[in-house]
């Protein structure tokens, strides 16, 4: 039985198997969170057909990452005046061993953020120094930060300023945090 060949390709379009060896050598391109939040909220404004200007909620609060997409694919819009992110357009990102983070909002003008921090049985997050006051909810498991133990339910308040020891999970957590920004530097692991 005679081979069959294959149908030509339009000249336009590049053979699937050269497309799939050129992607596999192509590096991803590393970009700073801002960076990669500010192109997702463009992306997503074009798709809305909105003018583009930066997400704004009275005072520089921008979803993060997928979060920028509005409700409206949902059928319904949020309030005048408030953003909703949708649990399934956020996403965990590996921070260090043992330690996952979501953030969950920005607010570039204020320099903040509000994250979800999951540390898994035996994650240490290592001390650093607070620029803004930052609050920690623990929501699920117990930390350790230093000596001082804290439950599920427990709120935990450091000051601008201050340094605090490196934080424990030998048994898991689940965090909320509200802080400042950190530096592109600042490693969480």
């Amino acid at each position: 039985m005679p081979k069959r060949s294959k149908p030509p390709r339009p000249a336009d379009e590049l053979d699937p198997d050269v497309v799939r060896l050129l992607a596999a050598a192509i590096a991803p391109a590393e970009l700073a969170q801002a960076e990669r939040e500010a192109l997702y909220d463009r992306i997503m404004q074009r798709i809305r057909g909105e003018a583009i200007s930066g997400a704004d909620v009275s005072s520089g609060d921008a979803a993060v990452g997928h979060a920028a997409a509005d409700a409206t694919s949902a059928g319904d819009a949020p309030p005048a005046g408030t953003v909703t992110i949708r649990a399934a357009d956020m996403r965990w990102v590996a921070a260090g061993p043992g330690v996952e983070v979501k953030v969950l909002r920005t607010n570039a003008a204020r320099r903040d953020q509000t994250v979800l921090i999951r540390m898994q049985p035996g994650a240490v997050v290592v001390g650093h120094r607070h620029t803004q006051e930052e609050e920690c909810l623990v929501l699920e498991g117990e930390v350790f930060v230093g000596d001082h133990r804290l439950g599920a339910g427990d709120m935990h308040v450091a000051a601008a300023g201050v340094v605090h020891s490196p934080i424990r999970a030998p048994r898991g957590a689940l965090l909320m945090i509200r802080s400042e920004i950190p530096p592109q530097s600042f490693r969480i692991a």
